[in-house]
């Protein structure tokens, strides 16, 4: 999984997996592998049958990770109502209206030069926009370039265990950083409202300020993924992008389930459990590999193409249920509001192959090179490489 040529397109291997043997044991982790969408949507369903909290099956997790997505109830609901709560008491109009005038500027910068989309346009936007609805100033960039990629290789730590260390410590830094935005912040964000709420709402401070700690990473780091996987895809489908505006909110989801940057979500079965044809006994683990899901023909037709009319759109990109992304709102509104500007932009060209993060759950560009200009027809754009 992460050889240079699948992290650049996974898909004929999931297709592989799929068509072979789509529920197969893993013994080298001790897991199931499931690749076809009913089987991933059925385990996402039964919180009751399966757990993202390996405590519950004896193992240790480190305090560091213990947080929103790592908990079950009766944990879980009363912190997620805590975030989103703070989520939805933000001024999500003008985080729409500083998005807007933030991408106008991040891509006049770039415009009519090369540049790499990743570090000039998609992550400080992304972290811009995270920090707006936390209500904090943005950290130092070549802080958080040092720190977010240990984190991100965890989540790869049954293949790499040895990645474990630096990525505690990288947290610890990051419990640093939430520690002093709940009390230096602005008014208006949702730290604003966590420090107010917080005190008397009775719950694990530690767990809250992981959660709020995972929110921020997430918050940039993958959404900036998928606004670069998009382009990507984007600029390896020519004439898509213009096409963008014809309904842009049919036009993200199928972006979402197409470049599915979350490509791996993992899952431990409580007790014996039918799942499809197939079962899985208490305290073996479930691997759940979204990135095929959201490729399958039973499910999807034409699952390879990009189509920005797909209808219905039953994606997994988010997760489903209890532990959905809480911040799916936000990253939607992100693609929405640069694609619908890229889109009138008459050159979008990829210069040359793009540079691919070695991680196999959070699927993620490391650099992407592009041109951008204006001139002439938005139809004509064609996306191409030199």
């Amino acid at each position: 999984m992460l050889r240079p040529e699948i992290l650049r397109d996974p898909a004929p291997v999931y297709t592989a997996w799929r068509e072979n043997d789509p529920f197969y044991w893993f013994e080298e982790l001790g897991t199931w592998v499931l690749t076809r969408h009913q089987d991933c949507a059925a385990v996402l369903r039964r919180l009751d049958r399966f757990t993202s909290d390996w405590r519950r099956l004896g193992e240790r997790v480190p305090d560091e990770l213990v947080m929103l997505q790592t908990v079950d109830p009766p944990e879980h609901p009363p912190v997620r109502r805590l975030l989103t709560a703070a989520y939805r008491a933000c001024d999500h109009v003008t985080l729409v209206e500083r998005t807007s005038a933030r991408v106008r500027r991040l891509l006049a910068g770039v415009e009519g030069r090369t540049a790499d989309f990743v570090d000039e346009v998609a992550t400080p936007l992304t972290v811009a926009t995270i920090c707006d609805l936390l209500g904090v100033d943005p950290p130092d960039p070549g802080w958080l370039r040092r720190v977010s990629p240990p984190v991100i290789d965890t989540m790869d730590a049954g293949l790499r265990p040895e990645v474990i260390p630096a990525g505690l410590a990288a947290r610890a830094e990051l419990d640093e950083l939430i520690e002093r935005w709940m009390t230096e912040h602005r008014p208006g964000g949702m730290f604003s409202y966590l420090a107010q709420k917080l005190p008397g709402a009775g719950l694990d401070r530690r767990l809250v300020l992981n959660s709020v700690r995972s929110t921020f990473h997430a918050g940039f780091e993958s959404s900036a993924r998928l606004l670069s996987l998009a382009l990507l895809a984007f600029t390896d489908a020519p004439g898509t992008l213009p096409q963008f505006m014809r309904n842009p909110e049919s036009a993200v989801e199928e972006v979402i389930r197409y470049t599915s940057q979350v490509q791996v979500l993992a899952r431990g079965c409580l007790a014996d459990t039918e799942v499809g044809d197939h079962r899985v006994r208490a305290g073996e683990g479930v691997t759940l590999i979204i990135g095929a899901a959201n490729r399958d023909s039973a499910v999807f037709r034409d699952p390879e193409a990009l189509r920005l009319g797909r209808s219905p759109n039953p994606h997994l990109g988010f997760g489903r249920g209890l532990h959905a992304c809480l911040g799916a709102g936000v990253a939607s509104m992100q693609a929405r509001v640069l694609f619908s500007e890229l889109a009138g932009y008459t050159m979008v060209r990829r210069e040359g192959e793009p540079a691919m993060w070695d991680s196999g759950t959070l699927r993620g560009v490391r650099a992407l090179p592009v041109t951008l200009g204006r001139g002439g027809d938005p139809a004509c754009a064609t996306p191409t490489d030199r």
